[in-house]
Order: structure tokens, then C-alpha cells, then sequence
């Protein structure tokens, strides 16, 4: 498997986040952002609010390979992406008009230098009421998406796969942990967490 993407330059991500603005539907003024994944855990952004969220039609996936950071090239990682589903249960942060295009431009730095997301606003329902939110679709059409491999071979690849920022274990570890803390509970994630703890303990057992 090889992967030969050029990655967008700082000009390229500013104008793929001006699209999106451009795009949103309900005008000015603060964006709420869906955070789903590792992201909860060290967002690169500041914020005003944080509050559960759910956004109904897309469910979380592990649908994109990631050759970059809790992967390589030869042996990529898997991390998460949204798909079409029944709903994902989320955080969604609100971050201040006045604060936009900084915190935005460093999750696209973050998020959007390759092609593994689409930019989407969708509603989503918080606790006070459903507003309009930025969320990250996978990008089903991109050199990194692959239809999610079945629950057993998702943590087969993730309890084996590493990279320069970490393991691939980590990724979900550290996805689960600041979602918990903030009292977001989902039990797929749990599910395969389980799944590659019990894949480490029979490699550990293997060894003698």
C-alpha cells in the first residue's frame, strides 16, 4: 500500500476554511464545533463553551488510514471518521466570533492538511437546543478512506500500529479517556478497546 498525497500549504488551508465559512448557512457571529475523536483531548483551539452534543445521521468509523502519525506508510494506523449511521454522541465547543479564524486555522492544520475530512454543517442537539454546527465527514472519495474493517480486525490493526506521534492503541486510549472525563460514553469505542487489550495480553502470553 503506498499513499503519495501532496499536502495542502498554509494558502491551501486558508482557503479550503474560507469555503467552509462561506458555506455555513446561519451567517456570523461564534461557530460550535463537533469534536468526536482524539481531538477532545488536547483541542488546539480556545473556547468559551464545551457541551455534549449529538449528531443524528453519522456514526463514528474507523474508516481512514493513517500513514502520518499513529501509522506508517508500509503499516498504517486506523483513526476515526464519520460515516452515515443512527448518531454519534460527541462535544460540541463554541468558539468566539472574535477567536474564529485562529482556532480554525489550527484545527485545519490539524485536521485538513491531507485529504482524509469534508467540512459539513449539520444540527446537532445540545442540551439547551439544537444549533448548527462544524463537523468533519470522512472524505469517502479520498486515497485514505477504506470501508471500516470488522470489530476484530479494527483492533487487530490498532493494537499492532505505530507512528511518529504515538501508538495507535494511545489514539483510542486517549479518545476514550477525555471523552469519559467529560461524560461521554460510547460503547463501540469501549467494545474495541476491549477487544485490542485482549490482542496485547495474547501477544504478551505468546512471548512466554
Amino acid at each position: 500500500m503506498t499513499f503519495s498525497v501532496q499536502a495542502r500549504d498554509e494558502a491551501a488551508l486558508q482557503a479550503s476554511l474560507d469555503a467552509a465559512l462561506t458555506a455555513r448557512p446561519d451567517g456570523t457571529g461564534d461557530v460550535w464545533l463537533f469534536v468526536y475523536g482524539v481531538l477532545a483531548a488536547d483541542p488546539p483551539f480556545a473556547y468559551q463553551d464545551r457541551a455534549k452534543a449529538t449528531l443524528p445521521g453519522f456514526r463514528r468509523s474507523f474508516c481512514l488510514h493513517d500513514t502520518f502519525n499513529r501509522g506508517t506508510a508500509r503499516a498504517p494506523g486506523l483513526v476515526l471518521g464519520l460515516e452515515p449511521g443512527d448518531g454519534c454522541d460527541g462535544l460540541a465547543y463554541r468558539i468566539a466570533k472574535t477567536e474564529l479564524r485562529e482556532g480554525l486555522s489550527a484545527v485545519w492544520r490539524q485536521e485538513m492538511r491531507f485529504p482524509c475530512y469534508e467540512p459539513i454543517w449539520r444540527e446537532a442537539s445540545l442540551p439547551d437546543s439544537s444549533r448548527t454546527i462544524l463537523a468533519f465527514e470522512a472524505n469517502r472519495n479520498g486515497p485514505f478512506y477504506r470501508p471500516e474493517p470488522d470489530e476484530a480486525q479494527t483492533a487487530d490493526i490498532i493494537a499492532g500500529r505505530s507512528g511518529p506521534t504515538g501508538t495507535n492503541q494511545a489514539y483510542l486510549d486517549e479518545t476514550i479517556r477525555a471523552f469519559r472525563a467529560a461524560g461521554v460514553v460510547d460503547p463501540y469505542l469501549d467494545s474495541v478497546q476491549m477487544r485490542t487489550n485482549g490482542v496485547k495480553q495474547g501477544a504478551r502470553a505468546a512471548t512466554m
